[in-house]
C-alpha cells in the first residue's frame, strides 16, 4: 500500500521539483507576473469587489437580509425555487462580480438559512461578473463601447438566470418564509462582515498574483509561440491563442489581451472568457466554501454551458444592434481621457473604503437602535417580560 501510495504521488513530486528549478532560472519574468498580478489587484479587484463584499456579507449575516429579501420572495421561491432569504444574494451576485456570491452564500450556509443542496445550486448561476467589470471595464475602457459592455452584460445576466431555472425546475418549492436562521446582531455581523471581506479580498488577490505569474511563465518559455505554430490558417494566431490560454487562468488579463485583437474576435472571445470565468475564479470560490463539503462538479459544468449560452446569444444581438460597426479602440489605455474620472488610484481605494465603512455605518445605526423590533427571539423576550409584568 505504501509503495502505491508513493508511486501514485510521484508525478506531483516531480512536477513540484520542476516548477521549483523554473522558478529559479525564470526569477525575473515570474517577479514581472506577480508585480502584474499586484498592479491588477490595486487598480481592478480591490476597488471593484471589497464593498459589495462587505456590504453583501452585511445583509447576510444581519436582520436586514429579511427585510430586503421579501420583495424577491415570488422570483427567488418559484423560478429558482431556493429561500426567500437568497433573494438579495442572487441580486448582490449580478452587481457586485465574480465572488460575492460565493462568499454571502458561505454566510447564508453559516447562518444556517440554506441547506447544501441549495448552495450547490445557487453557486452555480450566483458567479458572475458585475456591471463594473463587463459594462467599465471591458465595454467603456478595454473597447471604449459602452453598447457593446451593456449588451454584453444583459446576455450575460440572462444566461445565468436560465441557468438557474433550469437547475431547479425538479426542485420543490421552499415554504413560505423559508429556513429561519439565526440573524446576528447589527454590531456584531458589522464586525463579521468587514472581516469576512477582508480575508476574502485578500484570498482573491492571491490567487490572480498566482495565476498572472504562471501566465508570465507560460509566455516566457515560449510555450505560447509552439502551440501557435501548431494551428493552420491565420484566422486564430499566436495572440488569439495567447489571450484563450491567458483568459481560461485568470479573466482580468485575458480580456485585455483579447480586447486588443483586431476585427470581430474580441466578440468572439470576450463572452466565453467572462461567462467561464477563469481558473482564477473558480478557485477563489472553492476557497470561499473550503469548509462546507459541497461538491463542485456541478459548477464546473455550467460554467461552460454559461459560456455557451453568453456567446450564442450575444452574437446575434452583436450583428443585430450593428456593435460591429461601431469604431473600436483595442488598446487598454494606462490613461483616461481629460475630464474622466480614474478610480485606479490608491486614494480612491482608501475613499472607497472609507466610504464602504460609512455605508455600513449608516445601515446599522438604525438597525442596532431598532433592533430588538427586527430580532423575532428578541420581541419575544420582550413580550414574555411584559406578560410577566
Amino acid at each position: 500500500m505504501k509503495e502505491k501510495f508513493r508511486l501514485r504521488h510521484l508525478p506531483l513530486a516531480l512536477g513540484c521539483a520542476v516548477l521549483c528549478i523554473l522558478l529559479l532560472a525564470w526569477g525575473e519574468p515570474a517577479a514581472a507576473g506577480v508585480k502584474r498580478g499586484l498592479r491588477t489587484c490595486a487598480e481592478v479587484i480591490i476597488p471593484s469587489l471589497y464593498l459589495f463584499m462587505a456590504v453583501s456579507g452585511f445583509i447576510a449575516l444581519s436582520p436586514a437580509g429579511e427585510l430586503l429579501s421579501r420583495p424577491l420572495s415570488l422570483f427567488t421561491r418559484h423560478l429558482l425555487r431556493l429561500p426567500e432569504c437568497m433573494g438579495p444574494v442572487v441580486l448582490l451576485s449580478f452587481l457586485g462580480g465574480y465572488p460575492v456570491g460565493a462568499k454571502t452564500i458561505d454566510c447564508m450556509l453559516e447562518s444556517g438559512r440554506i441547506n447544501k443542496e441549495q448552495a450547490e445550486r445557487a453557486i452555480c448561476f450566483c458567479c458572475n461578473a458585475g456591471p463594473s467589470f463587463v459594462v467599465t471595464a471591458i465595454g467603456a475602457r478595454m473597447l471604449h463601447s459602452p453598447a457593446f459592455g451593456a449588451a454584453l452584460l444583459g446576455v450575460h445576466i440572462l444566461s445565468a438566470l436560465l441557468i438557474g431555472i433550469f437547475l431547479s425546475r425538479r426542485a420543490p418549492v421552499p415554504p413560505k418564509g423559508g429556513t429561519k436562521g439565526a440573524a446576528l446582531p447589527a454590531g456584531q455581523a458589522f464586525v463579521l462582515a468587514v472581516n469576512n471581506a477582508t480575508s476574502g479580498i485578500l484570498m482573491i488577490c492571491a490567487f490572480v498574483v498566482l495565476f498572472s505569474a504562471c501566465g508570465e511563465l507560460l509566455d516566457y518559455s515560449g510555450v505560447m509561440d509552439r502551440l501557435s505554430a501548431l494551428l493552420p490558417g491565420a484566422a486564430l494566431g499566436g495572440d488569439a491563442l495567447r489571450a484563450i490560454v491567458v483568459g481560461m487562468m485568470e479573466v482580468t488579463t485575458g480580456c485585455l489581451q483579447a480586447a486588443a485583437l483586431p476585427g470581430v474576435l474580441p466578440a468572439v472571445l470576450i463572452p466565453p472568457m467572462i461567462s467561464f470565468a477563469g481558473l482564477s475564479i473558480h478557485f477563489q470560490v472553492r476557497s470561499c466554501l473550503s469548509s462546507r463539503g459541497l461538491s463542485f462538479r456541478r459548477f464546473t459544468l455550467c460554467r461552460f454551458l454559461h459560456a455557451l449560452l453568453t456567446l450564442g446569444g450575444f452574437w446575434p444581438l452583436y450583428r443585430s444592434l450593428h456593435l460591429a460597426q461601431q469604431t473600436f479602440y483595442p488598446i487598454y489605455y494606462p490613461y483616461p481621457p481629460v475630464g474622466y474620472y480614474n478610480p485606479n488610484t490608491p486614494i480612491a481605494t482608501i475613499l472607497l473604503l472609507l466610504v464602504s465603512g460609512a455605508v455600513l455605518l449608516l445601515v446599522c445605526a438604525p438597525l442596532y437602535l431598532f433592533g430588538s423590533r427586527l430580532d423575532p427571539k428578541e420581541s419575544k423576550k420582550e413580550s414574555a417580560k411584559a406578560g410577566k409584568r
